[in-house]
């Protein structure tokens, strides 16, 4: 083997190693997304505790998006989806509390996004979808992050705050 061929299996190996590390750490909820949300909350003096329970957010928060987020969509798109779907599904599991604030934050999407006439109807979708298919999730979505990994794949962490303590 020549020095060039040294050199570019030395760089496969490396990629491999990485990528083995990676999987490893989001298996055990310990992605770069959630690395980055506990050192934020630390900075800001907030507790962080990883949910290790049957119920992660992450997961249900990523089916609530899915049918808005394209394959073609890149991490900035997928992030201004995923803060989109948070905001419908605080404001879907807030509503019960009261319907105020649930039209407030419809007014507020429509602020933010005036240049989209639809957008109120796919809140309204999204925000049914949760009550129809999440309903028993009252946890209110505090903060999230999202980091690409490779190629299509993002790692998404979710930190949650029961209703009951708002």
């Amino acid at each position: 083997m020549g020095k060039a061929d040294n050199i570019k299996r030395a760089k496969r190996l490396k990629e491999a190693k990485r990528k083995r590390e990676q999987d490893a750490l989001i298996a055990a909820g310990f992605g770069p997304a959630s690395k980055v949300l506990q050192q934020r909350n630390v900075n800001s003096g907030i507790e962080t505790r990883l949910n290790n329970g049957k119920i992660k957010y992450s997961e249900l928060l990523k089916e609530l998006v899915h049918p808005i987020v394209s394959e073609t969509d890149d991490i900035t798109i997928v992030r201004t989806k995923y803060t989109f779907g948070a905001h419908a599904w605080n404001a879907a599991t807030l509503r019960e509390k009261s319907e105020e604030i649930y039209q407030l934050a419809k007014k507020d999407i429509s602020s933010i996004m005036p240049d989209i006439p639809e957008i109120e109807q796919l809140f309204d979708e999204m925000v049914k979808r949760k009550q129809e298919e999440f309903s028993e999730f009252k946890n209110i979505i505090a903060d999230f992050e999202i980091k690409k990994i490779r190629g299509l794949e993002y790692d998404l962490t979710v930190a949650t705050t029961p209703l009951k303590d708002l």
